[in-house]
């Protein structure tokens, strides 16, 4: 720890407790999630395509806000914890921080491509569906392939970035060893959703994304040095 403190970027530590509540919050719009969709939004797993539109357009309010708050807000959250953590440690091991960095990005650009196709999807649906159910049908469908693909259910970018991150803490030590562990087992479920299309993986990055969150953002917030 006395290695990484030296190697810090003393103008981006005041920024570093900033990060810890950005991270928190993440938390927070995870867990809010959870709530909305298992405990409020509930579409029935026999209903037919048409039934399942009706749903979204019904509940496109509270369904506009899940996107908001998982994919846009969370996006620009992770967007300032990314700067901040690879200012902070770039010169601990610069070639793999900066890989890190790029993916990083990248997954905060897909998150709020996400966000904003499924938002502006449900304006498609709500348009659509009483003139041209055919229509409404195919923007459906390629909603689903699109957030499914970019943010909803393929994890790939951003369990790179975690993996990355995990590497340079595990051998440098930015974080404790449990932490940087459960980094790399974070960062290895997000890798995994690109060869498996099984719901508790992407469940499982979710919930442990929860834990993983709560926990940096604590240590960034306690340990500000």
């Amino acid at each position: 720890m006395n290695t990484l403190i030296n190697e810090m970027n003393t103008a981006q530590r005041p920024l570093k407790p900033l990060a810890g509540a950005a991270f928190i919050g993440m938390a927070l719009c995870y867990i809010t999630l959870f709530i909305i969709y298992g405990a409020i939004l509930s579409t029935p797993a026999d209903a037919i395509t048409a039934e399942k539109i009706a749903y979204l357009i019904e509940n496109k309010a509270l369904f506009n806000l899940t996107y908001v708050l998982g994919y846009v807000l969370f996006a620009c959250l992770l967007c300032f914890c990314v700067y901040v953590i690879g200012s902070l440690y770039q010169q601990v091991s610069p070639t793999v921080m900066a890989m890190a960095r790029l993916f990083g990005y990248f997954w905060v650009v897909v998150l709020l491509c996400t966000g904003m196709i499924g938002i502006s999807s449900h304006e498609l649906l709500a348009n659509y569906s009483p003139s041209n159910p055919a229509a409404a049908e195919v923007i459906y469908y390629a909603r689903a392939l699109l957030t499914e693909s970019l943010g909803g259910g393929i994890e790939f970018i951003g369990g790179v970035w975690l993996l990355l991150l995990g590497t340079i803490s595990w051998r440098h030590g930015l974080f404790s060893k449990p932490l940087s562990a459960f980094t790399l087992v974070k960062g290895a479920i997000g890798v995994a959703t690109l060869f498996s299309a099984e719901p508790v993986l992407r469940d499982l990055f979710g919930i442990t994304g929860i834990v993983w969150f709560l926990w940096i953002g604590i240590v960034m917030i306690r340990k500000p040095s």
